[in-house]
């Protein structure tokens, strides 16, 4: 799977998007029938972070099977790729909730890793004559397509982890990042906000539904 993938099935209905589920399937699902999801004509989009510290790990990753539902690749679901032959990322998943994951058997564990490895980083998706883009964590660029292609020059190294893993965008003092060009709003999760957040034309809704059991799903119609 590439880094960066284009959506390119058609969405007859709505266009959602959740923050980081983290292994709470059945809060997830209460929350799509508050909202009134449609599951024949609508498309979920998790912005990473499926995985971890909650307990219904396998029913989220299921989720990745279904024709409504994608998710682009978090920083946990990069733990359980990394986790399989490193022992410091082992270490490091295993503090940080993924325990469930290293007492599965070994194939399992490697089917999950090859699961989570097709994901993309960054996800684009057009829908109602808007430009959405999704990455877990962070944009460095302030032009969508440069940060697109960033993924494909060589001299730039480890856009991904940039993008899974940072938080600098949010920061109060970073002057440097402003609107992004070429795109409706970018989603973000990864940082816990405690409700929605909005800086520029960039969202960030993870808002800590393995904690305090607050799930944002955004309608993308209404931003």
């Amino acid at each position: 799977m590439a880094l960066v993938k284009i959506w390119d099935k058609e969405i007859k209905g709505k266009l959602w998007a959740v923050g980081d589920i983290h292994g709470c399937y059945n809060l997830l699902m209460t929350r799509l029938k508050e909202i009134g999801f449609d599951f024949e004509n609508d498309l979920l989009v998790a912005v990473g972070d499926l995985v971890d510290r909650g307990t219904q790990n396998m029913e989220c990753i299921e989720l990745l099977s279904k024709s409504w539902f994608t998710s682009v690749r978090g920083n946990h679901e990069d733990l359980c790729i990394w986790g399989l032959s490193n022992r410091a990322a082992m270490q490091c998943h295993v503090e940080n909730g993924g325990e469930w994951f290293y007492v599965l058997d070994e194939q399992e564990m490697r089917n999950i890793a090859k699961t989570f490895a097709e994901l993309p980083v960054v996800l684009e998706v057009n829908h109602g004559g808007k430009k959405f883009g999704f990455v877990h964590g962070h944009i460095e660029e302030n032009d969508w397509d440069e940060f697109k292609l960033s993924f494909e020059k060589e001299s730039i190294r480890d856009a991904d982890q940039l993008a899974m893993w940072g938080r600098y965008r949010l920061d109060e003092d970073k002057n440097q990042y402003t609107h992004v060009s070429g795109v409706h709003a970018v989603i973000m999760g990864h940082t816990v906000t405690q409700k929605p957040c909005k800086r520029d034309n960039c969202y960030w809704i993870d808002t800590g539904a393995v904690h305090w059991g607050t799930m944002t799903i955004l309608d993308l119609s209404k931003i």
